[in-house]
């Protein structure tokens, strides 16, 4: 930290450097269960820096460059995607000002995103050519709080947000084992930008809390992926490794998403101990022009309601404490609103899932927690049902239960043990 020599303040400079190493593996020959049909192996290495300015008529201001270098290497029999090179840059600026019960806040950002690939190779014959692209935009926020009372917090904000193209929406050419369909990127994808308006209420008293958020995003150049069609009007399918699956490609357009976010938290006088956490979430995205008579963007969840009924018991023991029991129901509704185009989504029914879980903190003489435990039970009616996300859920028929596609797990239990490297021993 640099001590700005007009202000009792401190300027701070921070910095940050990162490695990754990802190496996936994707095995789709049950004849061959060593076969690797996808490898990736992906080296990631992020950087950061950021420098706090010293507070001035209390302004927080901070700068700062981030961003990351990518390298991809197949390593596998077949190319989903080619090996690649990608760096990343970004630099911003933002800025805070606290006025009384309002506090404002703006910032502005400019990003340069730079890809460049090899070919990518079916054995020795070139399916796709190598190729370069170079993406950069601006993008930036402003918002304004506001803290009506104690209790009672308001929040509005406007951005400009900005996306480039992935990789394999760029690139892709072959069948994606783990999602049953074989991909083909768009070379000539722009990046997606888009403005979105945010708002948002936070209510917090000494026995209820309340949040609500809200939001609207219209996006240029919003980026998809739907089935493609055979020359007869079906789906597209291709046979690879004696396997049929259905081609994708991606693909963008104009359009808006509008979504909210509510919870309720409400632990009464004089149950203290007693905790209910209502949680709502709600998304809905359609396309400015409809694409085959479909309005709806695809793949966007289902709406959701969970329940929580949260019960802490206070005194349990000398080596007992922050024992805690909880219930939980996780009501996910039916999905009709879905983007038939092409067949590339269908409806999802509706479920709902009964969930528990038990866990404390042990601890020694000294009140020093040693370790914790926890243990949970999942879908503990073992319901049937299929997440409106799950890819999965386009596969082809169990012939065991004749039914459509992979299910999400059944009853399930798990059991989490947590010990601290590290704690302060009292004397």
């Amino acid at each position: 930290a640099l001590l700005d020599d007009a202000s009792t303040q401190e300027r701070e400079l921070l910095g940050a450097i990162g490695y990754q190493r990802n190496r996936r593996e994707e095995f789709g020959n049950a004849d061959a269960p060593d076969e690797r049909s996808l490898f990736f192996d992906l080296q990631t290495i992020t950087y950061a820096a950021q420098f706090h300015l010293a507070e001035n008529h209390n302004w927080k201001t901070s700068i700062g460059i981030n961003g990351m270098q990518q390298n991809n290497t197949n390593k596998g029999i077949e190319q989903l995607i080619p090996d690649y090179h990608l760096f990343d840059v970004g630099v911003y600026g933002y800025t805070q000002k606290t006025i009384k019960q309002f506090t404002i806040s703006g910032g502005l950002r400019f990003d340069n995103r730079h890809i460049s690939t090899g070919d990518l190779l079916d054995g020795s014959t070139v399916k796709t050519n190598a190729f370069a692209r170079s993406f950069s935009n601006i993008s930036g926020s402003a918002g304004i709080t506001a803290q009506v009372s104690k209790a009672l917090n308001l929040k509005l904000n406007i951005s400009r947000g900005f996306r480039a193209p992935s990789v394999p929406e760029l690139a892709s050419n072959g069948a994606h084992e783990g999602t049953i369909r074989y991909e083909y990127g768009e070379q000539n994808l722009k990046s997606e930008t888009s403005w979105q308006f945010d708002a948002g209420m936070e209510f917090s008293s000494e026995h209820v809390a309340l949040n609500i958020t809200g939001f609207y995003n219209y996006f240029n150049n919003f980026i998809f992926y739907r089935k493609l069609q055979s020359a007869g009007g079906g789906d597209s399918t291709l046979i690879v490794d004696g396997n049929t699956v259905t081609a994708f490609q991606f693909n963008q357009r104009v359009a808006g998403m509008a979504g909210m976010e509510a919870s309720l938290d409400v632990h009464p006088h004089p149950l203290d101990w007693l905790h209910i956490l209502n949680t709502f979430s709600f998304v809905s995205g359609q396309f400015k022009t409809p694409l085959e008579g479909s309005r709806y963007i695809p793949f966007v969840p289902a709406t959701r309601l969970q329940t929580e009924v949260k019960i802490n018991f206070a005194h349990t023991g000398k080596y007992l404490h922050d024992v805690y029991l909880k219930l939980e129901m996780d009501n996910t509704f039916s999905k009709k609103n879905v983007f038939t185009a092409y067949n590339t989504e269908t409806a999802t029914g509706g479920y709902t899932l009964f969930n528990a879980g038990l866990g404390a903190n042990i601890s020694n003489a000294k009140k020093q927690t040693l370790f914790s435990i926890a243990f949970s039970a999942m879908n503990i009616g073992d319901l049937a049902y299929q997440n409106h996300l799950s890819r999965l859920k386009y596969a082809a028929e169990n012939p065991v239960t004749g039914r459509m596609g992979v299910f999400n797990p059944g009853r399930n239990f798990s059991f989490k043990l947590n010990i601290p490297f590290s704690y302060e021993w009292k004397k």
